[in-house]
């Protein structure tokens, strides 16, 4: 509030305050919504992680008898997407 009459002090346009004021409230009430509107992700039971590790199988006989340019290149890309989540994370 009191930069709002900073701004009015200093000879801003009451309007055009008002203007920015109403866009940034319905931004903030946009967002507000899109956050509640968000269903919480619902947690694996150990069951259900068990499930899916044996779905995929014996991924280190997978792992030894692969072709090393494919481990290569996976190892890469992996690294590549952990290290820019890392970033995004800022780890």
């Amino acid at each position: 509030m009191r930069r709002l009459q900073n701004a009015l002090e200093a000879g801003w346009d009451p309007e055009a305050l008002t203007s920015q004021y109403n866009a940034a409230v319905a931004e903030k009430r946009a967002a507000e919504a899109g956050i509640d509107s968000l269903q919480p992700t619902a947690r694996l039971t150990s069951t259900e992680i068990r499930a899916m590790v044996d779905e995929l199988g014996d991924m280190k006989l997978v792992l030894d008898t692969a072709d090393r340019g494919d481990l290569a290149e996976l190892y890469h890309t992996r690294r590549a997407q952990c290290l820019s989540i890392a970033r995004a994370r800022n780890y």
